[in-house]
């Protein structure tokens, strides 16, 4: 009971903290990180830090679209 709660704290399933499933975080958290070393992905993230999360879907939007063009 007590490793489910991170878990539900977080909207996941207790299955969520398996090692299988933390090393796919770590390395996802890891490649985000990488991101973020880019100055402009860190102003971006701090101008959309703010935002509603209706907001937030609609920068996500436009940025889905600009990438899609490049």
């Amino acid at each position: 009971m007590a490793s489910s709660i991170p878990a539900q704290q977080f909207g996941r399933t207790p299955e969520y903290s398996d090692a299988e499933s933390l090393a796919a975080i770590v390395m996802h958290d890891s490649d985000l990180v990488g991101h973020l070393q880019d100055m402009g992905l860190r102003r971006l993230c701090v101008s959309a830090a703010g935002l509603s999360p209706q907001a937030q879907r609609r920068l996500e939007a436009v940025a889905e679209a600009l990438q899609s063009t490049e």
